[in-house]
């Protein structure tokens, strides 16, 4: 396992964070199976949220996880404020827009109720709403973190002009300030948002953080929910729609191509070459992982040992044509 260092939070802070969004309650077992390996690997970030998991399920299941392993002293949890309405029947309400400060404080007592937790060792807003300012969240988040129920504050799906607004306000006001920036960030281009409010990097996010590595990037979808891995999605109509409507461009089968070349060449997995694409850079990034079983997981951890260069990552973004490799 790689690990980065995360203002706020004093222990190193593995570079592969386990997600919660598949979490399921008839499935405990898979879930011991699962952390289990994940601690065995060395990691120790878990990514959750109030409506994560079947039926919101996460928080829940993640005390019974800690309760039953005793590992909370041993892991860095993530928590999230501010998500949009979840109803039981699975579906999204973006209509209930949740981005207000006393909603902060809402979710922060709900999820330390429901994961059995003190405190959460960073603590990050889920979306954005533009027409709050920024200063009334960023003042609630500094309240809560004086008050040790978190260590560190970061966001989630903002845009880069209210990051550097939060950022400017912060450092006016002498706040600890953001320390994590949690979008998505993955090989694979979107052709629209996967979920209303969410925020997808370009290479402008990206040259952002080279210019800011106080601010750790923590990205989520990594792996553009299994796109890169070769064979399961197919453009024969089969794949699930959403994953069609977001991912399905001759630009991302490109790069699905030369990434299967590039695994080729290095004897990997054309899975790993994307994962590795997103933690291959010059300032501390990590990536939220969803591996369902012990294999999926052990190929995540060997993609840390692929070493990506600069010529390697423009060749996998289509700006040039071989990968920079001497012949």
């Amino acid at each position: 396992m790689e690990y980065i260092q995360v203002k706020g939070i004093e222990r190193p802070f593995s570079k592969l964070v386990m997600g919660t969004a598949w979490f399921h309650p008839d499935q405990e077992d898979v879930i011991d199976e699962m952390m289990g390996a994940y601690i065995e690997a060395g990691g120790n970030v878990i990514d959750c949220g109030r409506y994560y998991g079947v039926g919101a399920c996460a928080e829940k299941l993640l005390k019974r996880w800690l309760d039953r392993s005793g590992c909370r002293d041993q892991v860095i949890i993530i928590d999230k404020a501010g998500h949009p309405i979840i109803t039981p029947d699975e579906e999204h309400h973006p209509q209930y827009w949740r981005v207000k400060p006393d909603l902060i404080t809402e979710d922060l007592y709900y999820g330390l109720f429901h994961t059995g937790c003190d405190y959460f060792d960073l603590y990050e807003m889920h979306r954005d709403d533009p027409s709050v300012p920024v200063g009334e969240l960023m003042d609630r988040l500094e309240e809560h973190r004086k008050e040790g129920l978190i260590k560190a504050y970061g966001v989630s799906n903002w845009e880069l002009p209210r990051v550097e607004e939060a950022m400017a306000y912060c450092e006016k006001k002498g706040y600890q300030g953001l320390v994590a920036n949690n979008p998505s960030f993955s090989l694979a281009k979107v052709t629209a948002p996967r979920r209303p409010g969410t925020v997808h990097m370009d290479e402008d996010q990206v040259k952002w953080h080279e210019k800011h590595p106080e601010v750790a990037l923590i990205s989520w979808a990594s792996q553009a929910a299994g796109f890169f891995v070769e064979g399961l999605y197919r453009r024969d109509g089969s794949a699930p729609q959403w994953i069609q409507d977001v991912y399905f461009t001759d630009e991302n089968f490109e790069r699905m191509e030369r990434a299967k070349k590039l695994a080729r060449k290095k004897g990997v997995e054309s899975v790993n070459i994307a994962l590795a694409y997103v933690l291959c850079r010059d300032f501390p990034v990590a990536a939220v992982i969803g591996s369902r079983n012990t294999k999926e997981l052990n190929s995540c951890v060997g993609a840390m040992d692929i070493k990506l260069t600069q010529a390697e990552l423009d060749y996998l973004c289509c700006r040039r044509e071989d990968d920079g490799e001497s012949r």
